[in-house]
Parts: C-alpha cells; structure tokens; sequence
C-alpha cells in the first residue's frame, strides 16, 4: 500500500497531465480556464491543506464558492485515482 505521501504525490502528477492536456484545447485566457487551473491547484493538494484553502476561499468569496470549489476538487481527484488504478506504475 502506497503510503499518504506517495499516493498525493502520484495523485497530483496525474492531475498535472490532465490540465497539461486539456491545455492544448482550451482557452488558456479565458476565466474559465484560470477557474480550471485553480480547482486543480486545490486539488492537488493533500486532504488538510486541501481544507484550509477551502476555508479560506470561503472566507475570501463565501460558502457557495468554497462548496463549489470543493465539490469541483474532490471530482478532479476522483478521476486522477480512477486514472492511477487503471494505469499502475
């Protein structure tokens, strides 16, 4: 079993392909695009840090934005763990 580190490493490796590839196709000036690379900086971090950051994006901007954003977060680490069970290396 990988151990928290290694696994969020891995997680966060494979989150950075999938915006490295959906870079090619997007719109990289548009907000849509900054709002994607954000959810994938969150996303990429590990469960307490991932914690506070929604904390503070409720603070800053207010719960909806902060569900949203976890919401937004949890699904993009979702598809990174379905990807690495998949594909193990």
């Amino acid at each position: 079993m990988l151990l928290p580190d290694r696994l969020n490493q891995r997680i966060a490796e494979a989150i950075k392909h999938q915006i490295t590839y959906e870079r090619d196709q997007a719109d990289t000036s548009s907000a849509v695009w900054r709002a994607r690379c954000e959810v994938a900086q969150a996303a990429m971090l590990s469960d307490a840090d991932r914690s506070i950051f929604i904390h503070h994006i409720s603070e800053r901007r207010g719960s909806a934005a902060a569900r949203d954003m976890q919401s937004q977060a949890e699904t993009l680490r979702t598809n990174a763990i379905s990807f690495l069970a998949r594909n193990p290396s």
